[in-house]
């Protein structure tokens, strides 16, 4: 019984307690616990749910409407910790699969301006430890990032969240610098596709306005050169991870450039050809 009324008080709500014979616990009046409780934990859960759910949604008001019901049934001290998430972050499409707790404490800082230490795998692979002044977090795409001012190389940087570990907020506070908004709004640009190290081209069988979403992303080019056909460049860092979205692909394709991503394409295909039972034919 304690067991319970502490977990119950641990939600927000206040128990009063009497004492001796003819006492006992009870819910001090002018409260009634909902049919569903939800700890901190379980609301960040459901909170992220749902704010990641808003790019699958076409009326963002549905998810707005869920959101304030789960916020009425929810104790007052969940009830602040999912309104703080939701304020730090900004979301704009579906995610990739990221660690909730890398997040929560990418926006807990960003909220309450504390200094954030964590390892970071950059996108070649090099291992460093970073220590920033965290901002925002976004969901651009299908991948989550924190932007924030890296303190050691003194300048605005944007880390994804899923390259991230170890993450530990610390206790120094920091001021929002003079140029912070300038910055963000310079992070939000898309990569250029000079940044990466292999150029891919590739003509694709499709009007452009029929081509998918997924090929007008930011880091890209879509032009159609003939009727029916059009040009989709964009960059990537490993052939083999180019390989694998290209065949995703609804329409015929050639590839074009470069000759590593020909290369990975190629030996994708015959290891789908043989996990099919198929031998590749001979030229």
């Amino acid at each position: 019984m304690r067991r319970d009324v502490d977990r119950v008080r641990n939600l927000g709500y206040t128990v009063d307690a009497e004492p001796g014979q003819g006492g006992g616990y009870a819910l001090r009046r002018g409260q009634a616990l909902p049919a569903l409780s939800l700890d901190k934990e379980e609301a960040l859960a459901v909170n992220l749910a749902l704010t990641g759910a808003t790019g699958h949604v076409a009326n963002a008001e549905v998810v707005s409407r869920a959101l304030a019901k789960i916020d009425d049934i929810l104790p007052p001290a969940a009830r602040l910790k999912a309104r703080e998430l939701r304020a730090s972050t900004d979301v704009s499409r579906v995610s990739t699969s990221v660690d909730p707790q890398v997040l929560a404490d990418c926006a807990d800082a960003a909220r309450r301006r504390r200094r954030l230490r964590f390892s970071y795998v950059d996108r070649h692979g090099a291992l460093t430890e970073r220590w920033v002044e965290p901002h925002q977090v976004s969901c651009r795409g299908r991948v989550w990032y924190l932007a924030a001012y890296d303190v050691a190389r003194e300048a605005w940087r944007s880390f994804r969240l899923d390259r991230m570990a170890d993450v530990r907020v610390g206790d120094w506070n920091f001021h929002r610098r003079a140029d912070a908004d300038e910055a963000l709004e310079s992070l939000r640009e898309p990569m250029p596709l000079g940044a990466y190290k292999h150029r891919v081209v590739i003509h694709a069988e499709s009007a452009a306005e029929d081509a998918p979403e997924y090929m007008r992303w930011g880091s890209s080019e879509l032009r159609e050169i003939e009727p029916g056909v059009c040009e989709f460049i964009t960059g990537a860092d490993s052939p083999q991870q180019a390989s694998e979205w290209l065949i995703l692909l609804p329409c015929e394709f050639t590839v074009i450039e470069d000759s590593e991503v020909r290369v990975a394409v190629a030996a994708l295909g015959e290891k789908l050809l043989r996990a099919a039972g198929s031998a590749p034919s001979e030229p």
